[in-house]
């Protein structure tokens, strides 16, 4: 064997690991907690060690080549031995790994949930740090500063996988008792003649909601009161006005199915109905269905991240079952 391979210490195989996955040296530096200069003179070192380029540099960073191909499995199976050596030795045993998650606030229970879950199971002890979701966590996750995120249609990205864990199923409209919306059928007339509260779903700026894009293609008027990505905030505002809310998803029913000053009606039909009607006047990018993705960087692809999605999945699944045991009990009243 070479006396040169001596020279590729952890620190080495962590760079040359990072370079693979994030493909940008100032991430890796940040990730390892070190300077630029010090990544560098170790991807040099890399580079002569293994007598082979590695990586080239393209317009939007380092592209690994075929020898970085064959190594980076490599050098990941050597780090994960030497960490196990590190955990076996640990004279801190209540070190806590940091699990950094970004999700809209109506989700951040049942994220936080479904990671307690896992810790009880794999018998880890992490802490969690959860973030408010942003347009950008796909940028955030490729370059290692979040580990999870639940988005609503997500983009592709080549770092990043993107696992689905259903769709965006239900539509409600929610008011407060009494209301006069709930002493008659619902429609596009009775919905438009009131003041309405909208709740922000992953979305950033200005982006209009589905219904107001409906109401400006036909060039009718409407009663905007609130835009908010919080279901707390948007619920006590309308016990407190005749304002009416419009929400998606079964994680908007977890908020009023049990309060007393509010009622709902459940108006996933009604919005079917309503988005067949305007098929011709929205863009096709305004008609796609929305599905709820976990995502994360795909060097995150292990045990714990496997558990969490199917914990997360089976908890979604169960949220909607329970919705639809409630309806059925009402319709047999």
């Amino acid at each position: 064997m070479r006396k040169e391979l001596s020279r590729l210490d952890y620190f080495t195989l962590k760079v040359l690991i990072g370079l693979f996955e994030f493909k940008n040296c100032s991430v890796v530096a940040e990730k390892l907690n070190t300077t630029q200069p010090k990544v560098s003179r170790a991807l040099s070192c890399l580079r002569e060690v293994i007598q082979d380029e590695l990586f080239v540099r393209q317009q939007y960073g380092l592209q690994p080549n075929f020898m970085a191909e064959k190594i980076y499995p490599l050098a990941k199976s050597i780090v994960a031995t030497l960490e196990e050596i590190d955990l076996v030795a640990m004279t801190l045993p209540d070190a806590r790994r940091v699990v950094n998650v970004a999700v809209q606030e109506h989700m951040s229970a049942f994220f936080l949930e479904a990671i307690s879950e896992v810790c009880i199971h794999l018998k880890q002890e992490v802490s969690v740090n959860i973030q408010p979701w942003c347009d950008n966590v796909s940028q955030l996750i490729a370059q290692g500063k979040l580990d999870y995120a639940i988005t609503a249609n997500s983009t592709y990205h080549e770092m990043i996988e993107n696992l689905e864990l259903g769709e965006v199923s239900y539509r409600f409209v929610v008011a407060k008792k009494g209301h006069p919306i709930f002493q008659r059928p619902l429609s596009y007339a009775s919905l438009i003649e009131n003041r309405l509260v909208f709740i922000n779903y992953c979305q950033v700026g200005s982006k209009p909601n589905w219904f107001e894009s409906i109401v400006k293609e036909r060039g009718e008027e409407l009663k905007l009161s609130l835009k908010t990505s919080c279901h707390k905030m948007a619920l006590d505002h309308i016990v407190k006005s005749d304002d009416v809310c419009c929400t998606a998803s079964i994680f908007a029913y977890q908020y009023f199915k049990n309060r007393d000053d509010t009622d709902f009606i459940d108006a996933t039909d009604f919005c079917h109905v309503e988005l067949a009607k305007a098929k011709k006047e929205l863009v096709p990018s305004e008609q796609q269905k929305y599905y709820y993705h976990l995502q994360y960087h795909h060097s995150n692809e292990n045990e714990f991240t496997q558990l969490l999605s199917e914990i997360l999945k089976r908890k979604f699944d169960s949220m909607q079952d329970e919705y639809e045991l409630a309806k059925s009990l009402v319709a047999i009243k």
